[in-house]
Order: structure tokens, then sequence, then C-alpha cells
């Protein structure tokens, strides 16, 4: 009898035995027809609020959860200050990531010097016969079989008459034409020793090709390869008349041999190049090691010349401060590129130590624009020139008076001795001759050898080598060579002094 009856689903209600569609028209319902007993309702409420948890598996946790917190936990407070705190027990894994990547560095290093050392053992007494070669190629490295390989192992192509197999002479591996790589022998010679590298000993002897070296001539008119005893040998012809890159002068290599080498040479060349910043700071730090060249120069110069001195050329003083001025220029424009590296760059521009380092590079640029270049004294103009060169004539003419006045005045003292011991009563009469002596030095008594400070045009030696002299220093200035300008500087000046001596006594 309760199999016949038929089955209810749905939203029922539990007096009426309404089904509705939605369990809120159901609640609804029930608070509107039903709302005499409390407790059904209560009971209704709990009874769809499991059903709905058990829905999204929310029944798991349980009601009480939260009464069950702890009390401290739900007065704590973000606000409370707990001071500061000691720092408890690290562990530094420097040395675990650094064995770790030193054994990865150590095997492709490895791997890459085992390369090298077959290389360099492949190009000891290369022979030049293909044939010869490949023997020789096959003693330094050993080859796989060709039958145990049945497809390339880089693009998984089947090998047949029109894809051959071809061996890669570092590591033996069998690969085909297409997944191969060529070495020529230039760079394999630069990898293993660069130093001794001469391109003309790897290029060929002989204008003739090497496959040339194979044809003989059969009969008249005919030619035909020439073939060896040997089972590989039609694959050696074939190779040389199919190989792009010819037979004699590359390496034929698989994809894994070559990118080992051309990642140590592009090591080695990060290594030795240097950033564009060092090649900057080395062309400013020259310009300014020759503007103190020029600098220590312009001083000589400008100190010779406010003295009015003929030593030195007032142009080319002049030339000599064009010249310090463009040094000058250069030095400015340098360190303003410095500071501009990588600005460019809106991604990645220089921060930290490198921007801290082309600030301090311009710094001490402007520095010592400064201190050395801007300083510099002025030269004196034409008419200032020629004024302290009359200054210095008259000068010269005043000293040469007065030490011949001083001469004069002791051969004077020395008369009148005499005649204080020859004649005692010839007192009165030496004050006379004294008084006549003084009286002609001041009526015009000057010295004739005073025209011999500006060179005369008769032929003296002592002329003629000073006027030497002065052409040398000016060689020597044009060509920079400042060690012997000071030298030959010092020469002229005993030369005058000497001049101007034996002037002085003739004159006397």
């Amino acid at each position: 009898m309760a199999e016949n009856v038929p089955i209810l689903e749905g939203f029922l209600c539990p007096v009426c035995m309404t089904d509705f569609k939605k369990p809120c028209q159901l609640t609804k319902h029930f608070e509107e027809d039903h709302n005499d007993d409390p407790e059904i309702l209560k009971s209704l409420k709990d009874l769809f609020g499991k059903a709905k948890k058990k829905i999204l598996k929310q029944d798991e946790i349980p009601n009480n959860f939260s009464q069950n917190l702890p009390i401290r936990e739900k007065q704590q407070s973000p606000e409370i200050n707990w001071g500061p705190q000691d720092i408890g027990a690290t562990k530094s894994y420097t040395v675990y990531f650094r064995d770790i990547r030193n054994a990865k560095l150590e095997r492709y290093s490895t791997e890459t010097n085992k390369l090298l050392i077959r290389l360099d053992k492949l190009l000891l007494n290369l022979p030049s016969d293909p044939v010869d070669r490949k023997i020789h190629e096959r003693n330094i490295v050993h080859w796989i079989d060709d039958k145990d390989v049945k497809l390339c192992p880089n693009c998984a192509r089947s090998f047949h008459l029109a894809r051959r197999k071809h061996h890669c002479r570092l590591c033996g591996a069998v690969m085909c034409h297409d997944c191969t790589e060529f070495l020529s022998l230039i760079d394999a010679r630069k990898m293993t020793s660069p130093i001794s590298v001469d391109d003309s000993a790897v290029s060929p002897t002989s204008s003739e090709s090497p496959l040339a070296d194979r044809i003989i001539r059969a009969g008249i008119g005919l030619s035909k390869l020439a073939r060896s005893p040997s089972s590989g040998s039609l694959n050696s012809v074939l190779s040389l008349v199919n190989d792009r890159a010819g037979g004699e002068q590359y390496f034929r290599l698989c994809f894994h041999c070559k990118n080992l080498l051309d990642a140590r040479e592009k090591l080695k060349v990060r290594h030795l190049s240097k950033p564009i910043i060092s090649k900057f700071y080395e062309t400013m730090r020259t310009y300014m090691e020759e503007a103190m060249r020029f600098m220590t120069m312009y001083n000589k110069m400008w100190e010779s010349l406010s003295k009015g001195e003929m030593t030195y050329d007032l142009r080319d003083a002049q030339i000599l401060r064009i010249k310090i001025a463009k040094v000058g220029e250069n030095v400015d424009n340098i360190s303003k590129k410095i500071l501009a590296i990588g600005t460019t760059d809106i991604d990645n521009p220089p921060q930290g130590q490198a921007l801290k380092l082309h600030q301090m590079i311009r710094a001490s640029a402007m520095i010592f624009l400064k201190e050395q270049l801007l300083t510099i004294p002025s030269l004196p103009s034409e008419e200032e020139y020629l004024a302290l060169q009359e200054s210095r004539r008259q000068k010269i003419e005043e000293r040469i008076a007065y030490e011949r006045q001083l001469e004069i005045e002791e051969t004077l003292k020395e008369r009148r001795r005499d005649y204080k011991v020859d004649h005692k009563n010839s007192q009165n009469i030496t004050p006379v001759k004294n008084n006549e002596a003084l009286m002609e030095t001041s009526q015009g008594w000057t010295p004739s050898g005073a025209v011999a400070i500006l060179p005369s045009a008769s032929i003296d030696p002592i002329i003629e080598q000073m006027s030497n002299l002065r052409s040398y220093i000016k060689q020597a200035k044009a060509e920079c060579k400042f060690d012997e300008v000071a030298t030959l500087e010092s020469n002229l000046r005993e030369l005058q002094s000497a001049y101007f001596a034996m002037k002085q006594s003739n004159d006397g």
C-alpha cells in the first residue's frame, strides 16, 4: 500500500502540503497563513539554514566556532606598541646557492674546455687532402656509427640519398646537412691561440680549388674524380661537390658545440671590452694632461713676456692660449656627454652608484676648468709689450751705468790714496779733481756699451749663436718639447750675460 503512494517533491508546506517553486515563497506563505505556532516557524528556518549550508558546503564549520575563540584574541588591538624586536636566528644560503651555481658553470666550462682541446688537436698537423683529413678527424674524435642513428636528433627527419648523414668534428654526433654549423679555420685558431693567429697562414697558398687536386685526366679531353679504395670515398667526393662552406677551410659542427664556443667568445669579449664611460673618461684625462703641459709652457712664456724679454714671441703665446681654450672646451663637452649617458633610456635610466659616478666625473671636470684653465693670466698687448721691452732696455742701461760709476769711483779712490802718499800738500787739489770728474760724468759721460744690448748688424759669432738659439727655441715650442726649451733658454741667458760682460770690458 505504501508503494502506491505518490512521492511529492519540491518546496512543500508541512501543514497544507502545497508545493511552492522557491524557498522565499514557502517562507512567506508560512509566515502569513501558519503564523500561529512560532515553534514550527523556528524549526522551519533552522531546516532551511542547514540545507543552505549543506549545499554551500559550510556545514563543516561549527556554529559555536566564534564562541570558542580565546577572549584575548578578540580583544587584541593593532594599536599596541610592542617596542623594538630582537632579530632571531638567521641562516645564510649564499654558500648553498654559490655551490649550485659553480657546479652548473663548471659543467659548462668543462665541456667547453674539452671542445677547445679537441679543436686544438684537430688544427695540429691538419692534412690538406680531404680523405686524409677525414682520417685525421676520426682519430682525434670518436664518431658515432651511422647505423645507430635513423633520424636527425635536431629536426627528427629521416636520412636518405638526398639527406645524407654528417658528423660533428668535436663531439662525433650524427646530424643532417641543414642542422649543421660551420666554423672557419681562422676563427678556430683564434679560439685556441689568439695571439699567434696569422690570416695568411690559414689562407690557401694556391689559387686552385681543393676539388681540382682530386681531378685527374682520364683520356683525351675527359676528366673524372679520383676515388680512394675506402668505402666512404664516394661520400667524401660528394661532400666536396655539395658542401656550401668548402671542405678545406671550415669545420662542420653541431648546434650544441657551436653554441658553447660562441658563448665562450661572447663572454671573453664582454670581459675584455670596456664600457663607453671608460673610453670617454680616458679621452678626457688625455685632454687634461695636454692642457697641463700647455699651461706649464704658457706660464713660462707669460713670465718672460711680462718682463719684456725677447726669448719668446708674443704671437706664439697667443696661439698657445687659443689651444688651451680649445682643450678646455673638449674637456667640458666630454664631461657633459658622460653625465648624459643613459638618460635617454626611459625604461632603465642610470641610478645609484652609476648616476653618482657620472655626477662626480662632471664635478671634477668643472673643478679642473675653474681652478686651472680659467685662472690663466692674460697676455699683454703689442703696445704694452713694446713698452715693457723699452723699460727693460732702460733698466739694463741704468744698471750698466751704475756699475761703471762704481768702477770710476773705485779708480778715483785709488788715485786719491796715491796722491796722499806722494804729495802731502795736494789735499786741496784732490776735491777739485773729484768735482771735475763728477761734473764730467753728470754732463753726459754715459757708457758706450749700452748700444750692445740691442743686436747689431755686424757679424759677431756670439750674436749668431744667440740668434740660432732663438730659432731652436721656436722649433722646440712648435713641437712642444718643453725640456729642450728650458735648456735652450738657460744657454741663451748665459750667452747674453757673457756678451754684456765682454762689451763692458771692451768699453772700459
